[in-house]
């Protein structure tokens, strides 16, 4: 049986139709806040595998209880261009100041414009690498120590307090050495001890101790100084902001 041929009215009305219709649909663009979060996840995620987790492992291989990583944003030229001296026999690598003496201290300089200092100074940003690397440890078996609140640490301090006037106080001395002591002009003022220098009583944050076995993670800007030598042989230092991210190991 032939097919009816259509006419040319009905083959001009369908050509139109089909020229209407789009290739391909494109997708919905994605809104400002959901972009701007896979963004700051990705770079991240990024930071962590590329940097932070082979510092980690080398921490572990080295023994070290406590390592501070020091994160150079790109975009901070004072401490991106601060460079030993090429042309010595042996060139030593800037060395940080501003950390204590027995603590380790590593240097990564952030390249691309991913990581600028205008992206990595944000709260949010922060706020996410901080969560972000204790998730990454708590998956892997580590045990996270949480910091106790302010209001903890207060109560923690007022009980130690008061056991401390809880305490009997000293037998007063004999009574022939306090008559030697009036007779040759002395005082019965009760001195304060004020208990300065080495006697002082440690911060109760600074006298807290990580339980061993569990894994403290800190984060934050500091203004950190390159040390390093020139082509002459003098040293010089570079000042600039970065981030330091301090993984400690109780023990």
């Amino acid at each position: 049986m032939d097919e009816k041929v259509p006419s040319y009215e009905e083959s001009e009305a369908s050509f139109a139709q089909g020229k209407k219709q789009p290739l391909h649909a494109s997708p919905p663009p994605s809104l400002l806040p959901q972009h701007l979060a896979e963004t700051r996840t990705q770079r991240i995620q990024s930071i962590l595998t590329a940097y932070v987790d082979p510092l980690l492992f080398s921490q572990g291989s080295d023994g070290l209880y406590k390592t501070t990583f020091v994160l150079v944003p790109s975009s901070v030229a004072s401490l991106q261009d601060a460079a030993g001296n090429a042309a010595a026999a042996t060139p030593q690598e800037p060395q940080v100041m501003g950390f204590p003496s027995d603590e380790v201290v590593k240097l990564v300089r952030l390249q691309g414009q991913g990581h600028t200092m205008e992206f990595w100074r944000q709260p949010a940003v922060i706020a996410e690498l901080n969560s972000a690397l204790r998730s990454r440890l708590a998956a892997s078996g580590h045990r996270i120590y949480e910091q106790p609140t302010d209001a903890a640490a207060v109560s923690e301090h007022e009980l130690e307090l008061q056991r401390q006037q809880q305490q009997p106080e000293p037998a007063p001395k004999g009574k022939l050495r306090r008559s030697f002591w009036r007779l040759a002009g002395g005082s019965d003022d009760t001195i304060n001890d004020q208990k300065l220098g080495w006697r002082a009583e440690e911060p109760v944050d600074e006298a807290r101790k990580i339980p061993t076995g569990l894994v403290k993670v800190t984060i934050a800007w500091k203004e950190v100084a390159l040390r390093i030598s020139n082509e002459m042989g003098l040293y010089d230092t570079q000042r600039g902001p970065a981030l330091c991210l301090t993984v400690e190991v109780g023990s």
